[in-house]
């Protein structure tokens, strides 16, 4: 079987996990693959870094179908199934069958892909700037605001949570529009379909250019007055996991959020002070 490898070499220093890896499958018969084109049409694809490396892999990976198996040398790893430790005994998994495939919508605007969001900002500056949103063509607010999130259920947890946005369980299938620091008393996170299309427009002549943002690399500029349209893309990025740990588990544990952990602890006994 093939399987293609790819990893972070800020995170996987001289590639020494990745080597590892690679001598591992060949003991087993499998053949591991380095090049990158080859590597994304392999078998399955394991990637090694945190959220980051998987988001970057998954806009290759999906065109060619290839489930994608994260293992966290980064810090919070919503979308890797494992730490290093670990690592090898989820492959094992993988190789024989024992685990779920999680297929996760993804965001195309020109034809570039994104599976946590796309995001539009002031690009010389982090000031305020005015934006125009529609749905289906349907003008739904035009505000002032350092940006606008368009994300997935899957970048929910993202850059969307930080900016006050609902966390979306990673299966479902559906967008949500939010504001960053609107200048406005009313503006509040929209959820729409994933048949929906989204029209972000930056407004007033003197406000100079406007970034976009796909998972977090700059991709596109626009004139004020110019468009551009976020919707579903028809591709998915397939992640594999083999750890027996459901959403919340993970949501618990990275942010904090219970009393089994310091930053939990931390929280509750700030409430009280």
């Amino acid at each position: 079987m093939t399987i293609g490898i790819i990893a972070n070499p800020t995170r996987d220093i001289g590639l020494a996990f990745a080597k590892e890896i690679a001598e591992w499958l060949q003991s087993r018969g499998h053949t591991p693959l380095f090049e990158e084109e080859e590597a994304y049409q392999s078998k399955f694809l394991i990637v090694l870094g945190g959220d980051g490396t998987m988001l970057q892999a998954s806009q290759r990976a999906a065109r060619y179908g290839t489930p994608m198996l994260g293992i966290n040398l980064g810090t919070l790893g919503y979308l890797t199934d494992v730490d290093q430790h670990e690592g090898l005994q989820a492959i094992e998994k993988m190789l024989n069958g024992d685990f779920r495939r999680e297929e996760r919508i993804m965001l195309e605007v020109e034809g570039e892909l994104a599976l946590n969001d796309v995001f539009i900002r002031r690009e010389d500056s982090a000031k305020l700037m005015n934006f125009r949103i529609c749905v289906n063509g349907d003008h739904m607010d035009t505000l002032g605001a350092d940006g606008v999130i368009v994300s997935t259920p899957t970048g929910s947890t993202a850059y969307n949570l930080s900016a006050g946005g609902p966390i979306l369980q990673p299966n479902s299938e559906m967008m949500v529009i939010t504001a960053v620091c609107p200048h406005t008393l009313y503006s509040r996170p929209w959820v729409i379909s994933k048949y929906d299309k989204v029209s972000l427009t930056p407004v007033k002549n003197d406000e100079g250019l406007a970034a976009v943002y796909l998972d977090g690399v700059a991709k596109f500029f626009l004139k004020c007055g110019e468009t551009i349209v976020v919707q579903v893309s028809d591709y998915k990025a397939s992640v594999v996991k083999t750890a027996n740990i459901d959403f919340f588990e993970v949501l618990r544990k990275k942010m904090g959020a219970n009393e089994g952990t310091e930053t939990g602890k931390n929280f509750r006994n700030s409430e009280r002070t």
